[in-house]
């Protein structure tokens, strides 16, 4: 490692004796982790000391970079550029900025503690002026989320194609999606968030069809709600599989992924709807769905407990890794930088005293953590 990359890898290599030399035998070496959903600009609300000390938090545990799917543009990008510099410890921020949708504004509450939290794009002119101000302010990402017009949401995603920004799409609750991932996924769309995002698609065809006419009808909440409880009290019942296949296939095909952030049901406390989604989970990895591995959150363990959800619903090891590394590395067209331990990558690295191949929890016994060249402190 020279100058915060890795220069050579190998069994027989010539180094200069006065290069440091670190005694890792038995160790597993594995590339720095993604996080590939968080919402850091939440930190803010708390000191700086103790962002710093969340932030430090991450690195320690070998997650060296993330993907911030929503907050105020002005918090997170300078969150981002405070690591960037290194004036802040913490793991590289790529960052949507605000999640986008049409009004009345569904997480309009978080404006009131964090303002910018979420942005209202009615019109085609609303979505050149917030994707301008992403681009200008170094944003990668667009976080588009539920309630947006289709007409709104294609000029969103050829605008973002034009400014090189990479669309992640959440289609919003349970169902009544106004972009469900189908067409999402017809239109370019290949980073899908949450495990419950399938559901409307893959409904049973009476059910679809009941679904699809109250949407079309624009039904009120409270049938729109009838029907959300009634498709939980059926729960798997609802569902076809020969719509999750398709839908899987669908998934292969237009190489997306799935960022399920199965974690989050620890504290949903709706057996159903976890049922739900570690099937969509179990179906679509089985017929070749990439998974990225993201917690929905700010803890620095995250990541770590969201490997071992994935790992019960029958991911492997090696696929489990990959959805913490080369995968969400590849989605964001960065792999010649990150993802993987070679020659000419960012040296961010974990040694860890266990096989991750035969346990994913053994990604939890850190030894050692390089990351931009340096040692972390354990």
């Amino acid at each position: 490692i020279q100058d915060g990359l890795i220069e050579a890898v190998g069994e027989e290599l010539s180094v200069p004796q006065a290069v440091r030399s670190i005694d890792c035998a038995g160790k597993f070496a594995v590339p720095g982790l993604f996080d590939s959903h968080t919402h850091l600009s939440m930190l803010t609300l708390r000191s700086d000391e103790q962002v710093r000390s969340v932030f430090s938090d991450f690195v320690r545990r070998g997650v060296t970079q993330v993907r911030d799917v929503g907050g105020p543009l002005d918090v997170i990008g300078a969150l981002s550029r405070r690591t960037d510099s290194e004036a802040l410890v913490g793991p590289e921020i790529f960052y949507t900025g605000p999640m986008l949708e049409q009004n009345p504004l569904t997480w309009a509450d978080r404006n009131v503690i964090l303002p910018g939290f979420t942005v209202a794009i009615d019109t085609p002119a609303d979505v050149d002026r917030v994707l301008q101000e992403l681009n200008l302010d170094g944003a990668q990402l667009v976080k588009t989320f539920g309630r947006i017009d289709k007409q709104t949401y294609q000029y969103l995603l050829q605008e973002a194609e034009r400014l090189s920004l990479r669309v992640v799409h959440d289609p919003g609750g349970l169902f009544f999606h106004r972009i469900p991932m189908d067409e999402a996924l017809d239109w370019g769309v290949t980073s899908i968030e949450h495990a419950k995002a399938p559901w409307p698609v893959v409904l049973r065809d009476d059910l679809r069809e009941e679904h699809d006419r109250l949407l079309a009808q624009n039904a009120d909440q409270a049938t729109q709600t009838n029907f959300n409880m009634r498709m939980l009290s059926l729960g798997l019942a609802s569902i076809s599989s020969e719509r999750v296949n398709w839908l899987a296939d669908k998934m292969y095909e237009k190489n997306a992924y799935l960022c399920p952030t199965l974690y989050v049901f620890e504290f949903m406390n709706n057996a159903v709807m976890e049922e739900v989604g570690e099937y969509f989970v179990r179906e679509l990895a089985a017929r070749g769905v990439r998974m990225l591995v993201g917690q929905d959150g700010t803890n620095p363990d995250g990541v770590f407990n969201e490997m071992l959800r994935l790992r019960e619903c029958g991911l492997s090891e090696v696929e489990i890794l990959r959805g913490a590394t080369i995968y969400p590395a590849q989605w964001l067209r960065v792999e010649d930088r990150l993802g993987a331990i070679a020659p000419g990558r960012q040296a961010n690295l974990i040694a860890v005293d266990a096989d991750p191949l035969a346990d994913i929890a053994n990604m939890k016994q850190v030894h050692l953590v390089v990351h931009r060249g340096r040692i972390i402190d354990q």
